[in-house]
């Protein structure tokens, strides 16, 4: 399954590279990518926590709830290092504006979505989140007290190493546009 899913990631990976690529393509390849990378990173998981695939509205088993619950923290981090850096989170590039939505926020969240799901995977892996941290109310999977009580410090743990990257990543993003600013 991880072979199978590694080549279709390289197969899109070389779509990129064609001449005329659009945004609506690029829709496509970053689809078909996900689908590949979530059937292989279902297969890391314990059976206990029953991980088929992603969902997000409500999460329905433990990983989807860990996986939400990181993605929309890191999402305000992002947020906050944009604006420290007096960009507007809501102008993204991959992300098209939209009423509400912070694009350029959901841009940097992307660069470390990969850390994040790795982050996800070890916690489990090293047993600091099991299935019984969880309870479920009307559908959803939620975090239990004691969930809660080890999901939190160890996000705080990996916290100082995703702001540094935003950081340098807001940083390359500003001079870019300062330089384009000057050539005008």
């Amino acid at each position: 399954m991880l072979l199978n899913a590694i080549s279709q990631l390289n197969q899109q990976y070389e779509s990129l590279k064609a001449p005329a690529f659009n945004h609506k393509q690029l829709l496509g390849v970053e689809g078909a990518g996900a689908k590949a990378y979530f059937a292989a990173y279902c297969q890391l998981f314990a059976p206990e926590l029953c991980f088929a695939g992603r969902n997000k509205r409500p999460p329905k088993v433990p990983v989807n709830a860990v996986l939400s619950l990181t993605y929309t923290l890191l999402h305000y981090e992002a947020v906050r290092t944009a604006i420290s850096a007096s960009l507007d989170p809501m102008l993204g590039v991959l992300h098209k504006p939209s009423h509400g939505r912070e694009s350029l926020a959901c841009d940097l969240m992307e660069l470390l979505r990969a850390s994040a799901n790795q982050w996800v995977w070890q916690i489990f892996h090293d047993r600091h989140l099991r299935a019984d941290h969880f309870t479920h109310d009307k559908g959803a999977c939620l975090l239990s007290k004691t969930g809660r009580s080890h999901y939190y410090p160890a996000f705080q743990n990996q916290l100082p190493v995703w702001r540094k990257r935003l950081r340098h990543y807001v940083r390359i993003l500003a001079r870019f546009l300062d330089n384009q600013g000057a050539e005008q």
